[in-house]
C-alpha cells in the first residue's frame, strides 16, 4: 500500500514538473494544471486592493493587454480588503460592474486613491463616487443585498485557497498562482504573461 501511495505521489509530481517545463511563466501551482493548448478562453483572476499602488500600476499597465486578448481571455477583477479597511469600495465595484460600469468604477477608485489622494476606504467618500458618477440610487439600495455579500466573501475564500498574502496577484486557470516580482514590472508581466496564455491557448 505505502509503494502504491509513493508511485503515485511520484507521478504528482512528474507531471507537475513536466507541467512547469511546457507552460512558460513563473507561478506557483495552487490547482490542477490544464494540458498545454487544451483551454479554449483561459480564466485569469486578478487580486486587487484599491488601495495598492501596484495594483493601480497593473490596471494602467494592463489596459491595451485586456482589450488585446479580451476574446480569448476573461478577465476577473476579484477586489479585497486588509486588516482594518472598509468594504464599502468593493461593494460600489460590484454594484457597478452589475450593470455594466465596473471598468469605469474601478477606473475612477483608483484615480480617486492614486491621484487625488483620497482614503477610498472611508464609507462617506464610496457614496460621494457613487453620487458623482450617478450611481447614487442603485448603489444605496444594491450596496448591502446579499448577493453582494455573497461575492465579497467568496473573494475572501478564494484568496485563501490561493494562499493570496498580497496584492496584485494573478491566478491563471485556477492553477497558476503568479506574483509581479519575479517579472521586474508591470510592464515585464504584461509583456511576458502572452507567453503562458500561448501555452494553455488552443
Amino acid at each position: 500500500m505505502q509503494k502504491i501511495i509513493l508511485l503515485i505521489c511520484g507521478l504528482i509530481f512528474a507531471f507537475s514538473i513536466t507541467a512547469k517545463e511546457t507552460i512558460r511563466g513563473h507561478y506557483q501551482v495552487v490547482g490542477n494544471i490544464p494540458a498545454t493548448h487544451s483551454v479554449k478562453k483561459v480564466v485569469f483572476e486578478e487580486f486587487m486592493n484599491f488601495g495598492c499602488p501596484h495594483c493601480n500600476n497593473l490596471h494602467k499597465a494592463s489596459k491595451n493587454f485586456r482589450k488585446k486578448f479580451a476574446d480569448k481571455v476573461e478577465f476577473v477583477d476579484i477586489p479585497i480588503v486588509f486588516r482594518g479597511q472598509d468594504d464599502s469600495p468593493l461593494r460600489l465595484f460590484y454594484v457597478a460592474q452589475k450593470i455594466g460600469k465596473g471598468d469605469l468604477i474601478k477606473n475612477e477608485i483608483f484615480k480617486a486613491s492614486f491621484t487625488h489622494g483620497v482614503n477610498v476606504f472611508d464609507p462617506g467618500i464610496t457614496n460621494y463616487l457613487a453620487r458623482s458618477l450617478g450611481l447614487h440610487k442603485t448603489f444605496q439600495k444594491e450596496k448591502n443585498q446579499e448577493w453582494v455579500n455573497r461575492l465579497i466573501k467568496e473573494g475572501e475564500r478564494k484568496a485563501a485557497v490561493y494562499g493570496v498574502s498580497g496584492t496584485p496577484t494573478v491566478v491563471i486557470q485556477y492553477a497558476l498562482k503568479m506574483d509581479i516580482g519575479p517579472y521586474g514590472n508591470m510592464a515585464g508581466f504584461v509583456k511576458k504573461i502572452p507567453e503562458t496564455l500561448a501555452d494553455l491557448l488552443q
